[in-house]
């Protein structure tokens, strides 16, 4: 998919989004009526850095997490996150992160592992999953196989992970796991 397509199309899910509170009760008698949810703003072009002491990082790797909800359909019907992982570096790699999603109320709803798949130079790899809508996340960076622990980088397994992600969401993070600005590098 193109860049302006993926624009556009993030641009309609998050329009979406903003009536999600009206898809989670849409088309069942007695869903009566929701409170309307805060609507996500999401970080954009935010670098996490790989484990302190890497002296040769693998930038240019984009993770775009897209969670949108179709308005009037139930939840469970409407909501699908969208996963692309973008290699623009000039080593093929393969990783995975661990996304876990909470409701506004703070509550667990589900953890997402995120797979590059093994990406080429240039290559990307998108998914695409049902979900429950999520209003906070948080990047799990205490997976033992997964970033920023271990990687594949030109098909030699490296730990810790050199790969520098810049990472797109529409989901807020987890109040209490948000970096301070300017420390991307926090835990997430």
């Amino acid at each position: 998919m193109s860049r302006p397509r993926l624009t556009a199309l993030s641009f309609c899910m998050l329009v979406a989004l903003g009536n999600s509170a009206m898809a989670s009760g849409g088309g069942e008698e007695g869903g009566g009526k929701v409170p309307a949810i805060e609507l996500s703003k999401g970080v954009k072009d935010m670098v996490l850095h790989p484990a302190s002491g890497i002296s040769d990082p693998v930038p240019a790797i984009r993770l775009n997490v897209t969670q949108f909800s179709y308005p009037g359909v139930p939840e469970r019907a409407s909501c699908r996150t969208v996963i692309r992982v973008e290699n623009g570096s000039p080593a093929t790699i393969a990783f995975y992160t661990l996304i876990r999603t909470f409701d506004g109320e703070k509550q667990p709803l589900g953890t997402w592992m995120t797979p590059s798949g093994k990406l080429a130079p240039g290559e990307s790899s998108e998914r695409l999953y049902s979900c429950k809508i999520a209003r906070y996340m948080v990047l799990d960076r205490g997976s033992a196989g997964g970033w920023p622990n271990t990687c594949h980088i030109d098909g030699i397994d490296r730990t810790p992970c050199p790969i520098e992600l810049t990472f797109d969401v529409n989901i807020d993070f987890l109040p209490d796991s948000a970096p301070a600005p300017g420390k991307a590098d926090a835990k997430h």
